[in-house]
């Protein structure tokens, strides 16, 4: 399965097998259920929180969580579903190399111009390449923008098919491209859900009822969402006046938390516009 390396917030640390989980099973299409409230039918949840207190969400009956920390809670349901959510790769700004090994704290190399369609082809054909396995010849059905009130982010949800290890399959995810950091890197970040062809279609509802019920704690969302190589602290300089010479300058190293706040809003917890604040693009009172 996808794995992490203990105590690196920020990555997944892929490894030949590590995207098997993507590659050699199918994804379910929830374009269109994410963020919405769970359709009539729709098994209740039950809460789960990570031990490390990073993150919790709903787990439908029957399903057992496989992971849980740093963010991400994977769970494995009993026809062969998948849903992970918090996925997240640290992604060099270069050119996509197939069969790149992960080193430095650094998954893979893609232009950060590319497309949410293309950062996910490119991550299925790299995941492909890394277990031996041809192009996975990914189709993109569907590819719906979601604005984010923050600059230089892309966020979107996609769906489509592609061919992985056991035949075609069909995928749904919410997907979000970070800027690129003083060190030339990025992140991207999944809510991601997979099943079987033959129970895809009635576990829609299901996997739109979990992934709205995602939630990051505020201390750990504001870690992911910071740049992996972070820039210098503030210059800590003497106060204007009698006896200084002005102020201090930087850049800081996390986002601020209107940022933060209002990628949960948006993102992790999708919220409908008409209840966001204004100050996160939506109509209600900040």
């Amino acid at each position: 399965m996808l794995k992490r390396k203990t105590g690196n917030l920020s990555r997944v640390n892929l490894i030949s097998t590590s995207l098997a989980a993507i590659i050699g099973a199918t994804l379910l299409t929830v374009t269109g259920a994410m963020g919405q409230a769970p359709a009539q039918g729709a098994p209740s949840l039950t809460s789960y929180t990570a031990p490390d207190q990073s993150a919790q969400a709903g787990v439908p009956p029957g399903w057992n969580v496989t992971k849980g920390a740093e963010t991400v809670i994977l769970m494995t349901g009993p026809n062969g579903e998948t849903i992970n959510l918090g996925l997240t790769f640290v992604v060099r700004n270069a050119a996509f190399q197939l069969g790149q090994q992960p080193s430095n704290g650094i998954d893979l190399s893609m232009p950060n111009s590319a497309s949410l369609d293309q950062k996910f082809t490119m991550l299925e054909q790299w995941g492909a390449s890394m277990n031996n396995k041809p192009d996975p010849q990914m189709k993109i059905a569907s590819s719906t923008p979601i604005q984010v009130p923050m600059p230089n982010v892309q966020c979107g949800r996609l769906a489509g098919s592609f061919n992985s290890m056991t035949g075609p399959v069909a995928f749904g995810m919410l997907m979000c491209s970070l800027p690129v950091d003083t060190g030339g890197t990025y992140k991207v970040m999944f809510k991601l859900a997979q099943a079987p062809p033959n129970v895809a279609a009635q576990e829609k509802a299901l996997a739109g009822a979990v992934f709205a019920s995602y939630k990051i704690a505020p201390a750990m969302l504001q870690k992911k969402l910071a740049p992996h190589f972070a820039p210098p602290p503030p210059m800590q300089m003497p106060p204007s006046g009698p006896g200084g010479v002005g102020g201090g300058g930087g850049i800081p190293a996390i986002p601020d938390s209107t940022n933060s706040e209002c990628f949960d809003l948006v993102v992790i917890r999708e919220t409908p516009k008409y209840q966001l604040p204004r100050k996160c693009g939506g109509t209600a009172p900040d």
